[in-house]
Parts: structure tokens; C-alpha cells; sequence
């Protein structure tokens, strides 16, 4: 009798067909963008000052901005088009934002990568909305895309020396209500659901899916995205009270 038929799934190799959250590949995928990331900060830090830094800082900017660049004609190609597939998503801009940020070192910018990319980008590498494994494209384009993202903010920080301050919160709250705002009215509109703010609910499992049915979810979605910037700037000022604290006392000594 001649062998019966092998699939990737039992050879071992169903990860190139299909992603699955919370299991092996999601940590092998996860530790890989954690080691890339620190590992570009570290070289950024130890160029910091010189030409090698802005060399390196020059083709992370072009690479994002190419990648970016193919991700949207890949997207609207006709083989690939759908209704949620134009970039309008929070990561989508963030994506754009964040080369921009780190070639202009303009600080509303780097404010509104910092927040995004922090405050929210980085759920997606907890809970990514991705089941399409490494054989297929969209695989690349959700983990490349997202790595862009929230490393360029890290760079940012670790490389740059940005520091959120509340003002900087302030603005990307305000930025993040429009976007919420004009998003609901384009999603009611036309059935779509940019920033999962319309009907539908993300592919794969997510924290939305606690959150009730729409539109009762939309008031706690928006409330947990402001929470979740608020907490990334939370740190900062902790850490300048500590600071103030230290500069008071050693005044009164002297």
C-alpha cells in the first residue's frame, strides 16, 4: 500500500501555513523582534554622535519607507483587495509616521510615534490579528510592518533620547479622538471597520471581543486606547517626580 499523504501539519511545518497566537512559532517570532530591536539600539548607542548612526538611522528610514510603499500596492493589488485593506488603520499610519518622525525630529511627531507605537502598536505582538503562516505574504507584511513601528519608537528613545512629557500626550489624545471620530463615520458609512471601530470584530482572538457588542464597546475601546497611552507616559513621570524630588533635597543641603 503506498504511504498515506503528508501535510505540513504533521510533518512539524504547519507554522508555514498558519499562525497561531500563544504558541511556539508566535514565541520564536516574538524573541526574534525583541533581539532585532535591542540589537539596533545597541548599535545605534555606540554610534551615537557619529556618521555610522545617522547611516544606520538613513537606511532603517528608506527601508520602512520601501516596505511601506510596497505593503499598500500589495494591499490594493485587484488578487488582494477588500473592503479593510486600505491603510487606514492605526497601524497603518503609525507605519508611515514613524520614518518621519526619525528624520525630522519634529516633536509632535515623535510624540505621535512614541504613543501609537507604544501606548498601542504593541499589542499586536501579544495578541496579533494574523493567521496566515511564513509561506504567505501577509505573514511578512503584519510582522515587518509592526516591527518598523514600535522599533523606530524604541530607536527613538533609546538612540534619540526622546521623552514623552504630558503636553505630548495631550496632543496624541486629541490626535487619536479625530482619528476615532472621522474612522466611526467612514465605518458606519461604508461597513467598514478601520480601528476596529465599526461592526465587524478582528480575525483572531482579541481584547475587543470582551469588550460587549457594538456600539456599547466603543466608549471602553476608545477609554482602554487613551488608558494605554497614559500608561506609556506613565513612567516618564514617575521618573522625572524622582528626579525633582533628588534636585529639591540636594538644594536644601547645599
Amino acid at each position: 500500500m503506498p504511504p498515506p499523504p503528508t501535510t505540513l501539519e504533521t510533518t512539524g511545518l504547519g507554522w508555514i501555513e498558519r499562525f497561531t497566537s500563544f504558541g511556539v512559532f508566535h514565541l520564536v517570532v516574538f524573541v526574534l523582534a525583541v533581539v532585532l530591536i535591542v540589537g539596533s539600539c545597541a548599535l545605534g548607542r555606540r554610534w551615537r554622535g557619529m556618521v555610522k548612526e545617522k547611516r544606520l538611522r538613513t537606511a532603517w528610514i528608506v527601508f520602512t519607507l520601501a516596505w511601506q510603499a510596497f505593503a499598500v500596492a500589495w494591499w490594493v493589488a485587484p488578487m488582494n483587495f477588500a473592503d479593510d485593506v486600505l491603510p487606514l488603520h492605526v497601524c497603518d499610519i503609525a507605519a508611515w509616521v514613524a520614518p518621519l518622525a526619525l528624520a525630522m525630529q519634529t516633536r509632535w511627531l515623535r510624540a505621535w510615534l512614541y504613543f501609537w507605537a507604544i501606548g498601542l502598536s504593541t499589542q499586536a505582538f501579544f495578541t496579533p490579528v494574523i493567521q496566515e503562516g511564513a509561506g504567505d505574504a501577509r505573514f511578512w507584511l503584519f510582522w515587518i510592518g509592526h516591527l518598523q513601528i514600535v522599533g523606530s519608537a524604541i530607536y527613538d528613545v533609546a538612540v534619540l533620547g526622546y521623552r514623552p512629557k504630558i503636553r505630548d500626550l495631550a496632543v496624541v489624545v486629541t490626535i487619536s479622538l479625530v482619528y476615532a471620530a472621522v474612522m466611526l463615520a467612514l465605518n458606519i458609512a461604508f461597513g467598514w471597520n478601520y480601528g476596529y471601530l465599526g461592526r465587524g470584530s478582528p480575525d483572531a482572538p482579541t481584547l475587543i471581543d470582551h469588550l460587549g457588542a457594538w456600539p456599547f464597546r466603543l466608549l471602553p475601546l476608545v477609554s482602554l486606547g487613551v488608558a494605554a497611552m497614559a500608561l506609556a507616559w506613565a513612567p516618564w513621570a514617575l521618573v522625572a517626580r524622582v528626579k525633582n524630588g533628588a534636585s529639591d533635597e540636594s538644594g536644601a543641603v547645599h
